[in-house]
């Protein structure tokens, strides 16, 4: 596209939002209301409370492949945000995570981000299935290597004191090279 084009299109542009009145709205935030909290988050319900819990890296070395750590989740922000804190451990490594897992009004779906104290983010989406009880949770993150992974969280609520799990983490978007496959128990203290 010529110069000269590129120059006209911008000043009709530019006339058009002069000329409808392009102008910074007025709101009257009085008359905001906080909408009604949705049934769709007491599907968290099952995880509040404080776990341990144990897992096996299935394609680790014998450095890394025997996990155990704690978690905590409880109700924040007017009980709409499932906030949590995760710790783990595996001989000498150890790392910390914070979490906040909540459902977006907009969209209809469960929404979560993690990240932990070497600075490693995770995001994504889960759905539940409840006639099975079972999370499943994709996300993106920087794995513990330090390089993108994209990985699938599957929790299977077996009943109020124990959920299993299984997690899988792939160093491509395609999942076509497994980074990771780890399987482990959540049990309620």
């Amino acid at each position: 596209m010529s110069t000269l084009r590129k120059s006209f299109l911008s000043v009709v542009a530019l006339s058009f939002l002069v000329s409808t009145g392009c102008t910074t709205m007025k709101i009257d935030l009085a008359s905001f209301e906080k909408p009604p909290r949705p049934g769709e988050l007491d599907a968290f319900n099952v995880f509040i409370g404080n776990w341990t819990w144990e897992a096996l890296v299935d394609n680790a070395t014998d450095v890394g492949k025997e996990w155990h750590g704690t978690a905590e989740w409880k109700w924040s922000l007017d009980n709409r945000v499932l906030e949590g804190n995760i710790s783990a451990e595996s001989g000498s490594l150890k790392y910390d995570a914070k979490g906040v897992w909540s459902w977006h009004p907009r969209e209809h779906r469960y929404i979560w981000w993690m990240i932990n104290n070497w600075g490693y983010p995770q995001s994504g989406t889960a759905r539940y299935n409840e006639a099975a009880r079972e999370w499943t949770m994709a996300y993106k993150s920087v794995g513990l290597d330090g390089t993108p992974s994209y990985g699938r969280h599957v929790i299977t609520v077996v009943d109020a004191n124990k959920l299993s799990w299984n997690l899988n983490e792939w160093a491509d978007p395609l999942h076509l090279i497994l980074k990771l496959k780890m399987t482990g128990v959540y049990k309620r203290k």
